[in-house]
Order: structure tokens, then sequence, then C-alpha cells
């Protein structure tokens, strides 16, 4: 479902009105992708599963080097625990 698709629940919810934690609905394809839109975001950042739930697939980065570091562990997690290679950044606050 929508609603279990955190990309696709906070395009929903935005398109509605609701107030969303800042960050890229979009699923980041790189490293350096990610370090990009964390660095639009504005650090610290939440590297995500899109799939996740439970605390799985989630990374806090406070640096450029933490994105490019936790890429990788957070793509891993997302496959491991969600069959999904999914992941978005958002702010983390």
């Amino acid at each position: 479902t929508a609603m279990g698709d955190k990309i696709q629940s906070k395009r929903i919810a935005r398109e509605a009105g609701v107030n969303v934690i800042p960050g890229f609905d979009g699923v980041l394809q790189s490293p350096q992708e990610a370090v990009q839109v964390a660095k639009e975001v504005g650090f610290p950042v939440m590297m995500k599963a899109a799939g996740g739930g439970g605390g799985k697939g989630m990374r806090i980065c406070y640096d450029e080097q933490e994105v490019i570091d936790t890429y990788p562990l957070c793509k891993a997690e997302a496959i491991n625990f969600f069959k999904d290679e999914r992941i978005f950044i958002e702010r983390y606050i």
C-alpha cells in the first residue's frame, strides 16, 4: 500500500497540505547524489529505507563523509530487511 511506502506517503501527505519533515521524496541513486541532497536539505539528515519500519534501515548523518559511508549500509539494510533497495533522505529533527 502507499502508506507502507515512505516516499509515496510523503508525496500524498504533501499534496494534501500536511506538513512533512523537509527532505527529498525521490529515490537516491548514488552516494554522490545522496551528498548533494543532504547539502540541500541541511545537516544533520536521516537516510531511510523507503519500505522500512521499526527503526531498521535508518541512519543519521552529520556530514558529507557520513553520507558516503552510510549509503551502502542503508541500502544493504533496505534490501535485507524489506526486499526494497530504495532509500531517501530527510532532515533529522
